[in-house]
């Protein structure tokens, strides 16, 4: 892999994470006033902008077993960082939102009787 295609694909992780990150935080944002059906469809695009991540990584990963030579440097250990924050945001938010579904279902039982 050439060092250019290596860095596109390095800010490519960057910017899927990125984007898979804010979705995860705008689901919070959501369910924190009720909005579950948008807190379903911004983690559901999250995990999809993961997926794609993930697939840019395994590819390295993958060229790496196979004993090619991959121009590494601080911007690609700078994605892999942000790729591991987004999946751990992801993965805490989806559990937050479960909980404040819960709270929410608590908090407003019985409120139209």
């Amino acid at each position: 892999m050439e060092k250019e295609e290596a860095l596109n694909k390095a800010f490519e992780m960057i910017a899927i994470g990125g984007d898979a990150k804010g979705c995860a935080y705008e689901a919070l944002e959501a369910a924190e006033v009720g909005d579950f059906d948008k807190a379903e469809r911004l983690l559901e695009s999250a995990e999809g902008s993961l997926v794609a991540a993930h697939a840019i990584q395994t590819e390295f990963i993958t060229l790496a077993a196979r004993g090619e030579d991959i121009p590494l440097d601080m911007i690609f250990v700078h994605a892999q960082d942000h790729l591991m924050c987004a999946i751990e945001a992801e993965s805490l938010i989806t559990h937050l939102v479960a909980m404040e579904k819960r709270l929410w279902g608590l908090e407003h039982r019985g409120a139209g009787a």
